[in-house]
């Protein structure tokens, strides 16, 4: 309990005496106003999709827009045995028609913003083929607002984002080049930053960053792009967030994908000079290690 103030004497007794006038602020001065206890500072949040049997954060469709259940056999996450993976190998190309998953919306409206956000998780493409074709991995965009992470071309990966008047991309290099193996895939946004010196934080570009690292080899950061006018990526008109195509049907990434973790800060937070939506290389390292089960060893 907060120890009362002595204004709160001077209001209950009503009088004031002269040893204790200016301890208790008696001399005519109105009563200051009690201090408002700041709000509660919000939490970057994580959104993980997971697709065994028992998780109901998704709904699942075909290519022909039917609710379908498009879980792979058992032992076909990468997890190993046990595990279930979104599996859309019947897409009809890769980037052509095929089947996605729901999952929970992100942004809504007009006034919700991320300043900065990480999409990670794993895919793994036909033994004949690397992503491509323009597959899409994760899509929340509709317009000019959104993001997506996409494979423009082989071996490619494409983040897109949109603050609702303007979209912008960045590719990057050609290295996500495996086929029939897992493959661990993670990129960042953070938009750019205005200087504010009271809070200590710096004026800064915007950045992208894209990471790599399969079963058996750690991440590593490949690429980093900066922009000084990246602004907050905005949610006004989207539709669903969708995994493995767009809500159409459209852009179909043909084969598995596993382990869909989406970490996200609004606009609202207060700024730093580390954005909380973004996840660094040594935490992107202990999710692939924990998704694998530390069954294992990377090789020294």
């Amino acid at each position: 309990m907060p120890v009362a103030s002595p204004r709160w004497t001077r209001i209950v007794f009503g009088v004031c005496l002269p040893a204790l006038a200016v301890a208790a602020g008696c001399r005519g001065e109105p009563p200051s106003a009690p201090v408002p206890e700041p709000p509660p500072v919000e939490a970057p949040a994580v959104t993980e999709i997971g697709f065994g049997p028992s998780d109901n954060s998704v709904l699942m469709f075909r290519a022909d827009g039917k609710p379908g259940n498009l879980r792979s056999d058992v032992g076909k996450g990468v997890g190993g045995a046990g595990d279930f993976a979104f599996d859309n190998t019947a897409a009809s190309a890769m980037g052509g028609q095929g089947g996605h998953a729901r999952g929970p919306q992100l942004l809504e409206g007009k006034q919700a913003r991320f300043a900065s956000f990480t999409i990670q998780g794993w895919f793994r493409t036909p033994p004949d083929r690397t992503v491509g074709g323009g597959a899409v991995l994760v899509s929340h965009r509709s317009g000019a607002s959104g993001f997506e992470l996409y494979a423009r071309t082989s071996g490619t990966l494409t983040l897109w984002f949109g603050d609702g008047t303007t979209g912008r991309q960045v590719i990057s290099p050609q290295v996500y080049t495996e086929s029939g193996q897992w493959v661990f895939f993670a990129t960042t946004f953070s938009a750019a930053r205005k200087a504010d010196p009271e809070k200590g934080v710096e004026a800064g570009p915007g950045h992208v960053t894209f990471y790599k690292g399969t079963a058996r080899t750690a991440v590593r950061e490949v690429d980093r792009a900066a922009s000084p006018d990246w602004p907050p990526v905005s949610g006004a008109g989207l539709g669903p967030l969708t995994i493995g195509a767009r809500a159409d049907g459209s852009r179909a990434f043909q084969g598995r994908l596993d382990n869909i973790r989406i970490d996200h800060a609004a606009d609202s937070l207060p700024p730093t000079n580390r954005p909380g939506g973004v996840v660094d290389l040594a935490d992107l390292e202990k999710r692939r290690r924990s998704d694998l089960g530390k069954r294992i060893v990377d090789a020294p």
